[in-house]
């Protein structure tokens, strides 16, 4: 009977161990999830001009998952949170292109992150930062000095209306305004010449100085005007300034659509 009863045991104790075996052997076979999606990413430029310089961001994805998508991230200065900046499709040889324009002056950092799927885990590519800098008319910035020089909504120069356009009024000889960049600015731009609301026969000159160096003076006659860029980098301050000639109709000196490209 004991002996019966052994023979049971060992018989229950070989069923078990059949069991398990095929268990632990498809247990130790190769699992979709030990795989983890490779995400690239570059950047086309590190600095951008906001509201006219596209940028775009490429990478790769492997393993290789055409028709599914990455998500964009990204993350502006003095935040801590990454946010949705959209999507991109993944193509048929596992690349992905974003493209966008900045609309602000943010410097910011993106990143790219494909979601995990039956194919992989998740994976994150590197950041990337882009310096994003931008125009800003002279009229909305404080002057550090000033003296006669007025701003106007629009002006009427050589048959063209500029907005943002500082001018001296013909009961002024001269006038000037000081802006003070801080060495954060790049090209001052604006469009020089005298008000077409004055007399034939007015002359009048603008001269611009950065960090008190020449960088520009004409002389100018009603009906003529010039686009001027300005190289202003690394400047700390820069001055326009505004005379009639005598002995000439009075007239308006203007810098239409005065505008400074800065961070």
């Amino acid at each position: 009977m004991s002996f019966n009863r052994l023979s049971i045991a060992a018989a229950l104790l070989a069923v078990v161990a059949v069991g398990v075996v095929p268990l632990t052997s498809a247990s130790a076979g190769p699992s979709r999830s030990a795989t983890r999606y490779r995400v690239t990413m570059k950047i086309s430029t590190t600095r951008a001009v906001a509201h006219e310089d596209t940028v775009t961001l490429t990478g790769t994805v492997s393993p290789a998952a055409p028709g599914t998508e990455v998500k964009v991230q990204v993350r502006y200065e003095g935040q801590a949170t990454w946010r949705k900046a959209g999507s991109a499709k993944v193509k048929n040889n596992s690349t992905y292109t974003f493209s966008f324009t900045p609309t602000t002056r943010l410097d910011r950092a993106y990143r790219v992150v494909k979601p995990a799927d039956d194919r992989a885990r998740a994976d994150t590519s590197r950041e990337r930062t882009l310096q994003t800098i931008g125009w800003v008319w002279l009229s909305s910035l404080t002057p550090s000095a000033a003296a006669s020089v007025a701003t106007i909504t629009t002006m009427p120069i050589n048959g063209e209306d500029y907005a943002h356009t500082l001018y001296t009024g013909v009961d002024t000889t001269t006038g000037f305004v000081e802006y003070t960049l801080g060495r954060h600015a790049y090209k001052l731009q604006a469009t020089y010449g005298l008000s077409d609301r004055t007399e034939t026969g007015g002359r009048g000159t603008i001269a611009v100085t950065a960090d008190g160096v020449p960088s520009f003076s004409q002389t100018f006659d009603l009906g003529q005007s010039v686009l001027q860029t300005t190289n202003v980098t690394d400047v700390y301050r820069i001055r326009i300034d505004f005379s009639q000639v005598a002995d000439t109709p009075a007239t308006e000196p203007s810098a239409g659509a005065a505008r400074v490209l800065m961070d």
